[in-house]
């Protein structure tokens, strides 16, 4: 399989991100195609492709769908046809418009969401993430109230309970919050610091 064979699979669903990732690291043909200097905004800024994917990572679905982007534009610059598979980024999709404002979700409790809803689509896609969402992000009596970005502690893609949250602002210079959360399945207490 050429290497551009191998790009136009992984692009089509065909070639999983862990295949491909290993083939960027072993395959030297890929190595050189992808190295060549080409400017594709906003991904190629600071070199090649290749340089690019090797600091992505793949196995997450923001590094897949930035990765698909990037290539699916080389592939076009190159007149390479191809058919690109947009699953992945409609369920990804879904889950930003679904999400609450107060979680963030990414790593691998985004890919075990991608991965269980895979085939469905539309509004009933967007009805399943809400509920599975709203059901996994527990909390004692209140959501947190995050002073920085969203940083929910998942364990083997269950997210932990929200016991509450201290203000720490009194040990600390700057105005700070201790957030607890406890995990079930370990019978322990995570606390998550944050300050601004």
């Amino acid at each position: 399989m050429s290497e551009f064979d191998i790009i136009k699979n992984y692009l089509e669903g065909n070639i999983s991100s862990k295949d491909f990732k290993n083939e960027i690291y072993y395959n030297k043909d890929i190595e050189l195609v992808l190295s060549e200097e080409i400017n594709i905004p906003p991904y190629t800024t600071s070199g090649s492709i290749y340089i690019y994917l090797l600091e992505v990572d793949l196995l997450s679905l923001s590094g897949e769908i930035n990765a698909k982007d990037l290539l699916s534009q080389f592939l076009k610059i190159k007149g390479v046809d191809f058919k690109f598979n947009e699953e992945h980024e409609k369920i990804y999709d879904a889950i930003l418009k679904t999400k609450p404002s107060w979680i963030n979700i990414s790593g691998n409790y985004l890919k075990h969401l991608v991965d269980k809803f895979k085939g469905v689509q539309g509004r009933e896609l967007e009805g399943l993430l809400k509920n599975e969402i709203h059901s996994s992000f527990k909390f004692l009596k209140t959501k947190p109230k995050w002073l920085q970005s969203p940083d929910w502690p998942i364990n083997n893609n269950s997210p932990l309970l929200f016991i509450g949250q201290i203000d720490i602002s009194n040990l600390k210079n700057d105005v700070s919050f201790l957030y607890v959360f406890f995990d079930k399945k370990n019978r322990e207490y995570i606390n998550i610091e944050q300050s601004v």
